[in-house]
């Protein structure tokens, strides 16, 4: 058979709960809490005898089944938390409104009227009771104890009619007195119900807090043991109140000595405690730690204006240069990364963005790409950004200027070799470029430089995707994305027969031309401005006016050396700003420089017309001879007037038996 307290024990316990010593008040709270459609559940004492001890058991249970917050009556209320449940409360007031009915019965009393009440009665019922001249006694109590003394005081002072709760009602029932129970009004029990949930939703926040600190403080550990650099921290007083493993085994002291000890006590020649009296931070700082060089970050901890401690961040400064020198050793030796992305692109022109929207559309094919522009506008730059923002950018990027090499070496520095393949070559043999960009990308500047013969077998690699160390007779699979770029016309020089019909279609599966200079016109301040700034540091706040006065002189200037050419005369003017200032006779240097723009011109349409007239050979070759002579035939100055390799002048040699 299944009891009512078996009931009452099967219910959902929710977070907000509520004890009701009466009927009365279970059914009132049970309509409210429909109306409001809340979460909370009413849980009624079963003994009549002793519903005060069964209400302290049921929220007892509830506590252990996870409620957060329990309602009741006044008296229950205070007997629950006084049994220290670690549960919060929140008691039923009794209003004025309450007493209203048991009032108009009191009126017609023949006698005292005893108003029991857990703690002080309200001053509204006292003052009533004196406007109707109910003679009224008032009696208090805190304990069940105090209950039964109080109704046993009250008959004794001849009350005929007892007024209050479901404690005195017990008592009033065993020693005969009339008695009517107050019910809380339905505006007492939203009120209790509006508490509640506003004091849950405060818990459920601190909770929330607590977890989030917690979680912090966690990560704050993790950090501080588990991080490279060492780290002290001290307080005002230059206290350590924080310190990590690698800290104390750079200080040389064992593990948790430090901590509560002067700073000074652990760190000779210390610095924090100055930087208690500062409010800026010093950064990248050189000290001796007890006998290590370190590099230390040393930062106020600034509250209200006021510092209230130092945090330093310690790097013994030999670690730092060996990881850095493995670093430098490890990428030098491979050459395999692209330092470069689409943020080092500068500029705002319509024409650059678009060039830059197509690059970035580019990296999310593997087709092979062209890029063609002019010599200083950028090729290595785009290439270099569209590897970084491809689905390759973790593998190597590994790039070659093919004008560079001859056509032997060029062979081997691409494809490889076996050991013994040619005299000279390393035991063991080499690595090609192409083996080592496997699964990343390869940038070929100057394809229209490559000779013929290699031209072959580089069209063999893009079309069988392996390739065939020299010397050896075995084929490597190779998955490599390539990129070529040039200066040069090669549908011109397919015409010519100096570059295969075949590998152009094959390279230029994909097309990106990069503007000159001279037709992103609104860029040319924005660059001259960053290469500016990058050159002088934060001198250059001093001569900016000087700067762009200096600008202003060359606007119409083509820029026939593009971006390269720009930033070289950037820095020319920095260097001259620098160590000259404003008094250097900028009008000589602008004027010599105008002068060069216009020999490069006539050169240019000289250019044009041996084209034009079919004798661009013998125009090249003149150059070559005068270049040479010019340079008391140094085939490296000569190289350097013309703007080519030594490898390519000497070719155009051999070209025209020079």
């Amino acid at each position: 058979m299944t009891t009512k307290k078996d009931k009452e024990s099967s219910k959902k316990v929710t977070e907000i709960s509520l004890i009701a010593p009466t009927e009365q008040l279970a059914k009132r709270t049970l309509k409210i809490i429909k109306q409001r459609n809340e979460d909370i559940n009413v849980f009624v004492p079963v003994s009549k005898e002793d519903a005060l001890s069964d209400a302290i058991n049921i929220a007892g249970n509830l506590v252990n089944n996870g409620a957060r917050i329990l309602i009741s009556r006044k008296g229950t209320a205070a007997a629950i938390n006084e049994a220290r449940l670690n549960v919060s409360v929140i008691a039923i007031n009794v209003l004025l409104s309450d007493y209203i009915d048991s009032i108009e019965i009191a009126k017609n009393a023949n006698g005292v009227v005893a108003f029991f009440t857990y703690g002080e009665m309200i001053d509204d019922v006292k003052s009533i009771c004196r406007m109707l001249d109910i003679d009224a006694k008032f009696y208090t109590f805190r304990t069940d104890k105090d209950c039964e003394v109080q109704v046993k005081s009250a008959l004794k002072h001849g009350a005929v009619l007892g007024i209050g709760g479901v404690m005195t009602q017990k008592y009033a029932d065993i020693y005969k007195l009339k008695h009517i129970t107050i019910e809380n009004s339905e505006v007492a029990i939203n009120n209790a119900i509006d508490t509640a949930k506003q004091i849950l939703q405060i818990q459920k926040e601190e909770l929330q807090k607590q977890n989030d600190l917690k979680i912090q403080l966690e990560r704050y550990k993790a950090v501080l043991n588990f991080t490279h650099d060492a780290i002290i921290a001290i307080d005002e007083n230059g206290t350590i109140d924080v310190i990590n493993h690698i800290a104390e085994k750079i200080a040389k002291v064992s593990p948790g000595y430090a901590l509560g000890k002067n700073i000074k006590q652990i760190v000779r020649n210390t610095d924090m405690i100055n930087s208690l009296s500062l409010k800026d931070k010093e950064l990248n700082q050189l000290m001796d730690m007890n006998g290590t060089l370190v590099s230390t970050n040393r930062i106020p901890i600034i509250v209200n204006n006021e510092v209230k401690g130092v945090v330093a961040t310690f790097q013994d400064v030999k670690v730092i240069q060996e990881s850095e020198n493995k670093i430098r050793r490890s990428l030098n030796e491979k050459g395999l990364y692209a330092k470069y992305s689409f943020k080092d692109i500068k500029g705002e022109s319509s024409i650059l963005n678009n060039t830059i929207s197509i690059a970035k559309s580019y990296a999310s094919s593997d087709s092979t790409i062209l890029i063609r522009g002019e010599t200083g506008t950028g090729k290595e730059l785009f290439a270099q950004s569209i590897h970084n923002s491809s689905s390759r950018c973790d593998g190597p990027f590994v790039a070659i200027n093919c004008a560079s090499l001859s056509s032997n070496l060029l062979e081997s520095e691409l494809f490889g070799y076996v050991e013994g393949a040619f005299t000279g070559a390393v035991k063991g043999g080499k690595m090609g470029l192409f083996e080592l960009a496997h699964k990343g990308t390869i940038f070929l500047d100057e394809i229209g430089e490559i000779p013929i013969e290699i031209q072959a077998q580089l069209l063999r690699v893009l079309q069988e995707k392996e390739i065939r160390k020299v010397g050896s007779t075995v084929r490597l699979p190779v998955d490599v994305r390539v990129i070529t770029a040039t200066n040069k016309d090669l549908i011109a020089a397919v015409k010519a027969k100096t570059f295969r019909e075949d590998l152009y279609y094959r390279i230029g599966v994909l097309n990106l031309s990069i503007p000159p200079l001279r037709e992103r016109k609104g860029d040319i301040i924005l660059l001259s401005r960053f290469f500016f700034e990058r050159n002088l540091g934060k001198d250059y706040i001093n001569y900016l006016d000087r700067f762009y006065e200096i600008m202003k002189k060359v606007e119409n200037y083509q820029w026939y050396g593009n971006i390269r050419e720009l930033q070289n005369f950037v820095e020319r003017i920095c260097v001259m700003l620098r160590y000259q200032g404003t008094l250097y006779d900028f009008d000589q240097l602008i004027e010599d420089f105008l002068n060069n723009n216009n020999q490069i011109k006539i050169e240019t349409e000289s250019v044009t017309a041996a084209q034009s007239d079919k004798n661009l050979g013998r125009w090249e070759a003149d150059r070559i001879v005068n270049a040479l002579k010019n340079n008391e035939l140094s085939i490296q100055k000569a190289a350097e007037e013309l703007g080519m390799s030594r490898s390519t002048l000497w070719r155009k040699m051999k070209k025209y038996n020079i």
